[in-house]
């Protein structure tokens, strides 16, 4: 059983250079200029990749078309080196096999992260899912879960994982994410003042739809914190490519992903 003393010491024990990031994406970037907040994200292997399945509620689509391959982590996978996918999965085994000593090393990094906004009057956020979907609400270090231990930083997620939308702290905002599978959950969920991220195969160069079955969508791409949405709305985003070109194409034409020519869709 590995023990936590530093990040340093946890760095040299596991041979990880962190365990996230911020300014970690194009997408969380933007949220650092558009509203000055930084936010911290943890990136872990998704579904079941790692040996451990870290999104209980995933489809096939989503499996396959996941946005872990996306973005840096489509220009690692095509130089071969795979550097950013490995550490991932190292990531994740260190979460189930050392949770503890895990715990403790996310603790010491956010409040690194949330002393920097600080230093830089930023607003700061926690987005723990960038690529997984786990219920942190029943993850403790000392009895008390990681929005207890932050009780005063504002947290955010994605899930497709309806029963995650109970009894989630004031301190959590999440929002449900759309499969293809499951559109009366996302029905009832925008009832219910939820929101509902939904993604269009539409060219980035054209606007998003103004409504989806009569619900409002917004530009979920120009920044990727949730936190400030209005409620029972649809949060859009565009159609990322992703690595596997065959994959890409499968996915983009599923189920999965809103059509241009949808008849639900207002222009």
């Amino acid at each position: 059983m590995l023990q936590f003393t530093t990040i340093a010491d946890a760095k040299r024990k596991t041979g990880l250079s962190y365990l996230g990031a911020t300014s970690s994406s194009a997408k969380i970037e933007k949220s650092e200029k558009k509203d000055n907040t930084l936010t911290y994200c943890l990136y872990l292997a998704p579904a079941d990749t790692s040996g451990y399945n870290v999104c209980t509620a995933s489809t096939p689509e989503c499996r396959k078309g996941c946005l872990a391959t996306s973005g840096r982590a489509k220009m690692d996978i095509a130089s071969g080196a795979n550097v950013i996918q490995n550490a991932r999965i190292k990531k994740s085994r260190l979460f189930f096999e050392e949770q503890d000593f895990f715990m403790n090393w996310l603790v010491k990094e956010i409040e690194g992260a949330k002393r920097r906004a600080e230093k830089n009057k930023m607003n700061f956020a926690v987005r723990l899912n960038g690529t997984s979907d786990i219920d942190w609400k029943n993850v403790y270090l000392n009895d008390k879960n990681i929005f207890q231990i932050f009780n005063d930083v504002d947290f955010y997620d994605y899930t497709k994982n309806p029963n995650y939308m109970k009894h989630v702290p004031a301190n959590y905002h999440l929002t449900l994410s759309y499969t293809g599978r499951n559109w009366n959950g996302c029905k009832t969920a925008l009832n219910n003042g939820h929101n509902v991220a939904m993604v269009f195969n539409i060219p980035k160069n054209e606007p998003l739809p103004k409504k989806h079955r009569g619900y409002d969508v917004i530009n979920g791409d120009i920044t990727d914190l949730r936190i400030k949405d209005k409620k029972g709305i649809i949060v859009g985003l565009y159609w990322k490519n992703i690595a596997d070109k065959k994959a890409n194409e499968e996915v983009k034409n599923s189920c999965f992903v809103i059509q241009k020519n949808d008849q639900n869709l207002e222009y």
